[in-house]
Parts: C-alpha cells; sequence; structure tokens
C-alpha cells in the first residue's frame, strides 16, 4: 500500500485562490485579510443586538441584566435594593431602641425603664439579667401552684397537693387524735403489732403507726384506718392509697 502525502494547499475564503496556509482561512493577501477583519465585527455586531433583543430586561431601570431569566434586576440595582434593605433594618432597629428606652420594665415590682440597649425579643422587655429572671420564676411559681379547691372535711378553699386531700388544719387535728394512746392500744389490741400490715416481716423494733388512706387524702384516725407497719414500707408508701402502691415481697 502507497501511503499518500496529505496536501497542504487551502483555498481562500475571500478570493477562493489556492495558498500554502492550512491554517488560515485567508491567502495573506491585505485586501483578503481586511475584507475577513469587517466580516468577524459585522458578525460579533450582530450577535450582540440579537443578545440585547432577547436578553431579559430590569424591572426597576429597563436596562439588559445579561442573566438568566429568572433574575429580575440587573446587577446595580440589585445592590442598591440591597443597601436600601440594610438601611431600612437599621432605621427600624433604632426605632425599637428609642421605643423601648421609654417602655417600663416587665419586671416584678421595677420602676426603672428597659434602656436603650434593647433589641427585638422577648428577653429584651426587662433592664436587667435579674428582672428577667424574677419574672420567669413568678410564671414558674403560677403554673405550678393548682387552684384551691375545698377541703373535704371544712369545706375551706386551700391548694392541696392532691385534689381529693384536706387542708392543713384538719391534717394537724387528726395527728393530733392519732398521737392519742388509747387509739394506739387499740390498734395493738385489734390488729397486733408483732409483723407489718403491708409486707408481714416481724416487728422487733422500729415500728411506725401507719394510716392505710393517708391524712393528707382524707384519711381518719380511726382503729379500721390505722395498722403497725415497718419504717420500710411507711417510707415507700408516703402519701399513696393501697391501690397505687404495691407493697414490698419479703425475703
Amino acid at each position: 500500500m502507497q501511503f499518500v502525502m496529505p496536501s497542504t494547499r487551502a483555498t481562500c475564503a475571500e478570493c477562493s485562490r489556492p495558498h500554502t496556509r492550512p491554517n488560515r482561512s485567508t491567502c495573506g493577501a491585505d485586501l483578503c485579510a481586511v475584507s475577513a477583519r469587517l466580516q468577524i465585527a459585522a458578525r460579533n455586531a450582530r450577535e450582540a443586538a440579537r443578545a440585547a433583543v432577547t436578553a431579559p430586561a430590569c424591572e426597576r431601570c429597563g436596562n439588559p441584566t445579561n442573566k438568566p431569566a429568572r433574575y429580575s434586576h440587573c446587577a446595580v440595582c440589585v445592590e442598591d435594593i440591597a443597601g436600601m434593605r440594610r438601611a431600612d433594618e437599621h432605621r427600624e432597629r433604632e426605632r425599637f431602641a428609642a421605643d423601648a428606652a421609654a417602655k417600663p420594665c416587665q419586671g416584678p415590682a421595677c420602676p426603672n425603664p428597659v434602656g436603650p440597649l434593647a433589641k427585638p425579643g422577648p428577653a429584651k422587655l426587662y433592664c436587667s439579667t435579674s428582672c428577667s429572671k424574677r419574672a420567669e420564676n413568678t410564671r414558674r411559681r403560677t403554673r405550678q401552684r393548682p387552684d384551691p379547691v375545698p377541703c373535704r372535711r371544712c369545706g375551706t378553699p386551700h391548694q392541696p397537693k392532691f385534689r381529693d386531700g384536706v387542708c392543713k388544719r384538719c391534717q394537724q387535728k387528726q395527728r393530733t387524735v392519732a398521737r392519742r394512746i388509747s387509739l394506739r392500744a387499740a390498734v395493738t389490741a385489734k390488729h397486733g403489732d408483732s409483723h407489718c400490715a403491708h409486707c408481714s416481716i416481724p416487728l422487733s423494733d422500729g415500728a411506725v403507726f401507719d394510716h392505710l388512706v393517708p391524712v393528707t387524702r382524707g384519711g381518719l384516725s380511726t382503729v379500721s384506718n390505722c395498722r403497725w407497719v415497718c419504717d420500710t414500707c411507711n417510707r415507700a408508701k408516703g402519701s399513696k392509697l393501697l391501690d397505687e402502691w404495691t407493697p414490698p415481697v419479703p425475703a
């Protein structure tokens, strides 16, 4: 097979004459070179005009944005809008600080104003951190304090730990009655004091006089409601009812 060298001769794009410049579109004559430059300039002008017609216009100034269609403002207008937004935010902060300086502190029994250093937010309604903490503690106590309910015994409104409880005055009366020796002797005679009434372990020492229905839940200091129990069961039971607590199983 015979190898054929490729031809190095090309054709001029302007005068159509062959030339020996394979990487050039013209032959190199002055007239051909000037004509090629003019055609390139005319093509660039046409492309620029076409881009100016098809490019989206800025909604603020009307100039071409030179950006995709999703952008509605040019770069100059975007910077101006951002500057105006920053100026508006600065004026809003200054107005809030001026208004807050004249407002009274929201802390409990505090006559001082909030102050000129206040910033937007609920934490800046107070003149100092101590006033903010005192107000939060007051709100927490208000949330934790139950609504007054009438006592089951005397009907006096009070705030008990349990909804079915009695007031402290009635509790004190029942505890006073429970200290009488005659009641303890009657409970010992009827129910005994040798074993715990809850877990049945021997009560060699450390026996405690307990109410099955606690006094705070409306229990009476009667023979049927009192038992001798061990200290462990008494501490574990606390102010619970029998159906709210399970006695431990003796080992």
